[in-house]
């Protein structure tokens, strides 16, 4: 999850007004996660895994203040320096995520939820 996620929200006949969302992410969606370490039988979130895509600020369609897109991906900033799948560090709770793609709007957000696919 990530807040603030300042958007532009349409507003005729003047210009779009920022207005901030919050930013959330499906776990569950996680693509490039570990498929050889399974916690409770599902596949682990690593830091290198991304949610390909995030909901909530949908209503600003003018786009992101910063990103200039709404929806757009998740990837996770870092994972455990301790705990490690294939190499890379597992993704845990309050583990930092980038929301709205490689440009994100919303750099600030933290991981909610145990990270199993």
């Amino acid at each position: 999850m990530a807040v603030p996620d300042v958007c532009q929200v349409p507003a005729p006949p003047a210009p779009p007004v920022p207005t901030p969302f919050p930013n959330t992410a499906m776990v569950a969606n996680a693509t490039k996660v570990s498929t050889k370490v399974l916690i409770e039988n599902k596949q682990t979130v690593i830091e290198t895994s991304e949610i390909p895509s995030s909901m909530g600020d949908q209503a600003g369609t003018a786009g992101g203040v910063v990103s200039g897109t709404v929806g757009q991906k998740v990837v996770f900033k870092k994972g455990s320096s301790k705990v490690i799948a294939e190499g890379k560090g597992m993704v845990h709770q309050v583990a930092q995520s980038a929301h709205n793609g490689s440009n994100p709007n919303a750099p600030g957000g933290l991981q909610m939820a145990p990270s199993q696919a």
